[in-house]
């Protein structure tokens, strides 16, 4: 029986291989006839232009599951400089017919005199993913090899305790730590690893800014966000910021009991203590903080482990979950081909990531997985991508992502939020059956609240600094301490000891890293209250808004289809006013959702146990530095 299975593993790997080698393609410019296109009617020309996009559909299709592929062979094999010429290759393959499509594109829509409003959209969309490509294939080239080399060192290896370790890999061993000797060291030993990473990093900024202003742009910022997006994040974050404020004095207090020393009611958290590289997700300390110990807490790591669950297991319950909802369930090549734990002795990414390979139903997860309360999170948030995946797949390529970021990553959050709720864990069997009180609520809140309203400051500080950085507000001999000016204005943290322009710490995050865009989790993690709350509603739910459970409602389901299914046919506006009946992102849910637990911390404050608040060192040092002569030189 084994030999059997072993061979069809085999089949199916050697079949998929034999594919990506038939399926490459050339994406050849389509020469457009404008005289014997203007003798056609409406119709025909419409037909006509829909008949060459769906041609290029085709080949483009062909050409992203190739370069995919390549990409999920080379995040497995980091060390494997092989992997990534072919990766590269690929993907050159990739940008040049983006070009050549958008340049079709933008002769068809000069030349036809387009009524339908749906081909108006998909002729733009066609047009738009080939504009963001370079034309400067000189400076593309420049931008590719110093972002390799920023990568290449987030990638690198340190030696902690004896042990060899991976930036993604730093998480859950802070967890495990107590003392603050040793969150310290770790904290400062992973945080070294960037360091080398400065230099590139400006080199980096400094080029695609000089590309952005070859497409009539100020600098970098115009392509990574836009003024209305950033009217809408102040928004939600003036909404939010009392409520986190308020966690933030009670999460501080409880810390000091802990950590007296190191901890004062008045000042920001030292972020070493939070067990989190960037105090963002702080689900760590949940057994330290709740105001009602003698309760238990939902932790259910241990029930994981009690279960013998293996890290595959808890991607089945998301799957399992998503059909409960009349969604799709995820094809067997999805297990088959998937990465879910980390390979003994093998260097490979290791940051939880889903992929569409686009072509032949192929989806796959690749994640050293963690089983803890965190580990099942991720794996129902990145499902979430999965799902959202298998839902728009019958799309042209244009439009199979999401019409905006906070919505791919909203989808799995909204799942695990109701994965998490106590009525869903408890049907599972990964929470005791007990009598559910009033201090059980605030227990479950404060923990909730622990793994989603510290990473909206802490995304909104870090996408700051970037656009500070590319429009050159922040120079990089100012790097690292205006990136903890930030931290410390809008998370409340601070490192325990000033940490000077050697470091670039910023460059320890991942996106920093990869140069991708980060506000998108900050709206995602308030739009999935918002997706939770119209979601309960369908489902008939009634009572408070975290006890929700959404397992096995079609309602709700068929109501979460509204968002997925149109992939970015639509604009976001447009797909979001279907789904909910407002056009634009609301923190209301996520207030409604936290309420019971701000009623609490606020009558603590009126009791004067909370000190609310916190003040930042942010006095400038008027000597100028060697480093900062020397950079002001090169610049």
């Amino acid at each position: 029986m084994r030999i059997f299975i072993i061979i069809i593993l085999f089949v199916i790997i050697l079949n998929i291989y034999c594919q990506q080698v038939e399926d490459i393609v050339q994406c050849n410019e389509i020469k457009i006839n404008h005289e014997k296109l203007q003798q056609m009617s409406i119709n025909e020309q419409e037909e006509f232009a829909k008949s060459i996009l769906n041609e290029y559909d085709k080949n483009l299709t062909s050409l992203t599951y190739i370069s995919t592929s390549a990409e999920f062979q080379r995040r497995l094999h980091l060390n494997d400089s092989s992997k990534k010429n072919i990766t590269d290759k690929y993907y050159e393959l990739n940008r040049v017919c983006l070009k050549t499509i958008a340049l079709v594109a933008r002769h068809l829509r000069s030349s036809i005199n387009i009524h339908n409003a749906s081909l108006r959209w998909l002729l733009l969309r066609a047009q738009t993913i080939g504009d963001t490509v370079e034309n400067n294939t000189v400076m593309q080239s420049e931008i590719q090899r110093l972002g390799s080399r920023v990568k290449e060192i987030y990638h690198r290896k340190f030696i902690w305790n004896n042990t060899q370790l991976g930036i993604d890999e730093v998480s859950d061993i802070l967890g495990t730590l107590e003392s603050p000797d040793d969150l310290l060291s770790l904290w400062n030993a992973t945080n070294e690893v960037a360091r080398p990473m400065r230099d590139y990093y400006s080199k980096l900024v400094a080029a695609q800014n000089q590309q952005a202003k070859q497409k009539r742009l100020n600098d970098k910022t115009n392509l990574v966000t836009n003024n209305e997006e950033r009217r809408i994040v102040e928004q939600l974050w003036q909404e939010l910021k009392p409520l986190h404020r308020l966690l933030h004095a009670y999460i501080r207090q409880k810390m000091s009991k802990f950590y007296p020393d190191l901890i004062k009611f008045d000042q920001p958290i030292p972020i070493h203590l939070t067990k989190n590289v960037f105090g963002s997700i702080l689900t760590y300390l949940v057994k330290d903080v709740l105001p009602f110990p003698h309760r238990k807490e939902i932790d259910i790591g241990p029930a994981m482990q009690r279960k013998n669950l293996a890290e595959e297991n808890i991607f089945q319950y998301a799957d399992r979950f998503f059909v409960s909802l009349n969604l799709t369930q995820v094809p067997d090549s999805f297990w088959n081909l998937s990465i879910f734990k980390k390979i003994p002795g093998r260097h490979m990414y290791c940051h939880p990531s889903a992929f569409n390979m686009y072509k032949y139903d192929d989806v796959r997860i690749l994640a050293c997985t963690s089983l803890t309360s965190l580990g099942f999170y991720i794996a129902h948030h990145e499902m979430g991508h999965i799902q959202y995946s298998l839902q728009y797949k019958s799309l042209p390529i244009w439009f199979r992502t999401s019409p905006h970021g906070a919505f791919g990553e909203a989808i799995g959050d909204t799942i695990a939020l109701a994965a998490m709720s106590p009525t869903h864990l408890k049907r599972i069997g990964l929470l005791e059956n007990d009598a559910w009180s009033k201090e059980d609520n605030i227990n479950f809140l404060v923990s909730q609240g622990l793994s989603r309203l510290f990473l909206p400051p802490y995304a909104y500080a870090l996408d700051i600094w970037r656009w500070s950085v590319y429009n050159r507000s922040i120079q990089p001999f100012e790097y690292n301490k205006r990136y903890w000016d930030l931290i410390c204005q809008y998370q409340g943290m601070k490192p325990i000891k000033s940490r000077d322009e050697r470091y670039f710490d910023a460059g320890t995050k991942v996106h920093v890293a990869y140069d991708v865009p980060y506000i998108k989790y900050f709206l995602a993690h308030v739009f999935q209250f918002q997706i939770f709350e119209v979601l309960c509603q369908e489902a008939g739910h009634q009572g408070p808004l975290h006890l929700c459970n959404l397992y096995g409602s079609v309602a709700a389901g068929n109501k979460l289809k509204i968002l997925l299914e149109p992939g970015a046919s639509k604009s976001w506006q447009n797909i979001l006013e279907e789904f909910a009946g407002v056009r634009t992102f609301s923190a209301k849910s996520c207030l409604r959702y936290f309420q019971p637990l701000q009623d609490y911390l606020e009558e603590l404050v009126q009791q004067g146990e909370l000190n609310v608040g916190w003040t930042c060192n942010t006095n400038v040092d008027k000597k100028i530095s060697k480093l900062q002569l020397l950079y002001e030189q090169i610049l």
